[in-house]
């Protein structure tokens, strides 16, 4: 489960690294062993520098985080 703090931090995440998340919960669905964790420890790069030292993205099945509530709207052309 997801602990958030009350404070801004900036994620940039490549295509490749949002690929890597989600092959994490499709292998996940199929039963193996993963935290679905990416660990962002970039705050060098000279471009997309992340705001904090160490940032966890942690990705979560739909079915499981919207379980208590509504998804919020998205875009028509980002919706699959």
């Amino acid at each position: 489960m997801c602990k958030c703090q009350l404070s801004v931090a900036t994620v940039c995440l490549s295509r490749r690294n949002l690929l890597a998340l989600l092959s994490k919960l499709d292998r996940r669905a199929k039963g193996e062993q993963t935290e679905c964790t990416l660990v962002k420890r970039d705050d060098t790069h000279p471009v997309y520098p992340q705001s904090h030292h160490v940032i966890f993205v942690v990705g979560v099945e739909d079915a499981e985080y919207y379980k208590d509530r509504e998804p919020g709207a998205v875009h028509p052309k980002d919706e699959s």
